[in-house]
């Protein structure tokens, strides 16, 4: 019974910890909330929703045509990004699916980590010809220019970083410590100057890398090549405000590139997005190039988007509170279940030990009627009148101690009954423990690996352990119900719903499993545990934007790619299954009936008086060898005996042998 106790008392433990887990998100995301608002309030309110970044591409530096990406920007449909070569910068031209269509170079071109492109697309860039200079030229696919055949429009010895906002026809560029906002004829006499240090970049600490214009805000990120020290960081700073809307860290860890390092090259705005471009590398030789698209998020959405969060996280935290004061409640019962089974224990004992007592005393009189007996058989009539008198007694004193003992036989048979009661109950109730426990744990681990971000995840019905779970970060999920209609004719003015049938619901959720660089061995295992409950048809619960508290793993696809080391790319078809409550019902005075064939209401086939007569079924949509062995209490390996199908293949309206 103490591990009865212990068990009730891990789970109270387990989901005191969830709740302190969600009380301290929630407490975070009530802040966030009203950082927000006062944000709003304060004329700050442009943020970017890194949650919700896309991968656009990703190619290995130095692979032809997909050399690197310092910047890209849309252009003619698709893209143009920039990249150096030498002292020179390439301009390639890329289709909306990030293809390679043509290229151009600059020759002295520079970094090539910034530029910009007006309404009538010529490119605005920083080229290196007696010092820097700005000019700007057309896209000539596959022509090679110089530097010094380019018009200067502003001259520095400082390196320059240009960029174009088209929609306020404004141009941008950073200038030694600065940056200044011009009217595009005249670059020399800034509308607008900022220092960087103003727009929270720390000069002499961190490594500016570009910035991009979409007035009034000026978008810019920093980091450096292999340090943790300088880490990958955006800022955005309102120039007509003079305010800060935000400066943070980037959540590298989140989006999936395969080595350490992320040194952040490119940033540009589209007005609902920024692209980001980072160089990901492992501090050696090898790199991979990765361009992300990430939401903007205005004021309101802001507000809007955290609110929603703190709303969500609300629900947590009332489960959270339920599930403990359930747990805790469990707890009170089970000490007071433990005191109840240790007094049962104590009174079948000493009712044990009466009858083992009473016994002996039975024993004992009988061994003393016996010998008084052979003295009466042997004695004169003086004597034997005395014996006689006292061989009576003794009988009288046994019969009495019989039903004593009869009585003592009965008290401890009803007290062993109570305790093996109450020692079963126990039982029951510490198999459900621990498998609510499992399922806390699992949902606490979830929580701990994720941050409470919305992610997708699977486990069994009735784990086994607790790493009985795989979480998967979604790219897509993808909803499908079916209604199977009859196509032959019906009887005329038949109702439509005699001849329709609901169909299956299912979810296809395309993601990743995702860990640490260098944990794909890890990964793979939980892929393989994914690949054992499809194979096993294991009951599970899907848990995301659609969840399926009941339902059955019926595709796995998992393409391969060599240059991940820290995810695994999955899709997972899941179908729902729901259990029907039979329409059969007990009669409630079933003992009178004994001897008479009980007929039984609802649809299904004739029961047959041999229990080893072979019966079949026909199929319908849905209907699994799973669904047939829990009807019909057989087991799934015997029902691919005896038929022909595959487990994912059983057709529709064909006789299934289920006895």
């Amino acid at each position: 019974m103490a591990a009865t106790a212990d068990i009730a008392k891990n789970a109270y433990n387990s989901t005191l910890s969830v709740l302190n887990n969600v009380k301290a998100a929630y407490d975070q995301a009530n802040a966030d909330y009203l950082d927000s608002l006062d944000d709003q309030a304060n004329g700050a309110g442009l943020d970017i929703n890194e949650s919700a970044h896309q991968l656009m591409a990703q190619y290995v530096v130095g692979k032809s045509p997909y050399v690197g990406s310092q910047y890209c920007i849309p252009y003619g449909g698709g893209y143009l990004i920039s990249y150096s070569s030498g002292e020179d910068t390439i301009y390639q031209q890329m289709d909306s699916s990030m293809k390679y269509v043509s290229k151009m170079t600059v020759k002295n071109g520079g970094h090539g980590s910034s530029f910009g492109i007006d309404g009538s697309g010529n490119i605005w860039a920083s080229v290196r010809h007696n010092g820097y200079q700005i000019s700007k030229f057309a896209y000539q696919p596959g022509a090679s220019i110089d530097a010094s055949s380019l018009t200067s429009l502003y001259n520095s010895p400082d390196l320059l970083r240009v960029n174009y906002d088209t929609s306020n026809n404004l141009v941008g560029y950073t200038t030694a410590e600065s940056y200044c906002v011009c009217d595009p004829g005249n670059l020399s006499n800034p509308k607008k100057t900022v220092s960087l240090s103003a727009m929270g970049f720390s000069v002499g600490q961190q490594t500016w890398q570009s910035q991009s214009l979409s007035y009034p805000y000026i978008f810019w990120q920093s980091g450096a090549y292999n340090s943790n020290s300088d880490p990958a960081t955006v800022g955005c700073f309102n120039a007509d405000t003079n305010t800060k809307e935000f400066v943070k860290s980037y959540l590298t860890s989140s989006y999936g590139m395969k080595y350490s390092y992320n040194e952040p090259e490119g940033i540009y705005s589209t007005g609902s997005a920024v692209l980001v471009t980072f160089n990901n590398n492992d501090n050696g030789s090898n790199s991979i190039n990765y361009l992300f698209s990430i939401p903007t998020l205005t004021a309101d959405s802001t507000v809007s988007e955290r609110l929603k969060a703190l709303n969500n996280l609300k629900k947590s935290l009332a489960d959270a509170k339920t599930a403990f004061n359930s747990a805790k409640s469990d707890f009170q019962k089970y000490q007071s279940t433990s005191k109840t089974i240790v007094k049962d224990t104590r009174i079948y004992k000493n009712a044990t030990k009466d009858v083992k007592n009473q016994k002996k005393l039975v024993a004992s009189t009988k061994k003393k009627i016996v010998i008084v007996t052979k003295q009466y058989a042997k004695a004169a009539r003086a004597k034997k009148q005395s014996l006689k008198k006292q061989l009576d007694n003794l009988k009288k004193v046994y019969q009495e101690q019989n039903s004593a003992l009869t009585k003592l036989k009965k008290k401890q048979a009803t007290a062993k009954s109570k305790l093996s009661k109450a020692q079963s109950k126990s039982l029951s109730a510490q198999k459900a423990t621990q498998r609510a426990i499992l399922k806390k744990a699992i949902g606490a681990t979830v929580m701990a690996e994720t941050g409470g971000k919305d992610v997708t995840w699977i486990t069994p019905v009735n784990p086994g352990s607790k790493e009985s779970y795989a979480i998967l970060w979604p790219d897509s999920e993808d909803f499908s119900e079916t209604v199977n209609v009859n196509e032959t004719a019906v009887i005329k003015h038949t109702p439509i719903n005699t001849v329709t049938q609901a169909g299956t619901e299912s979810i296809s959720v395309g993601g990743a499993l995702i860990g640490e660089d260098g944990s794909v061995p890890t990964l793979v295992k939980k892929f393989e545990r994914i690949r054992k409950w499809a194979e096993n048809t294991a009951e599970v619960s899907l848990i995301g934007q659609t969840s399926f508290p009941h339902a059955i793993i019926s595709g796995i696809d998992k393409p391969h790619d060599t240059y991940l080391t820290n995810q695994v790319p999955l899709t997972i078809t899941l179908q729902k299954v729901d259990w029907a409550d039979s329409n059969v019902k007990k009669k409630a005075n079933s003992s009178k009936n004994k001897g008479k064939a009980n007929k039984k209401s609802g649809s299904g086939h004739k029961q047959k008086n041999s229990k080893s007569a072979v019966r079949t079924v026909t199929t319908k949509p849905g209907d699994t060898y799973y669904k047939f062995a829990q009807k019909y209490n057989v087991s799934v390996a015997q029902l691919r005996k005896w038929n022909k199908y595959a487990d994912r293949s059983i057709p529709v309206g064909v006789k299934i042998r289920v006895k």
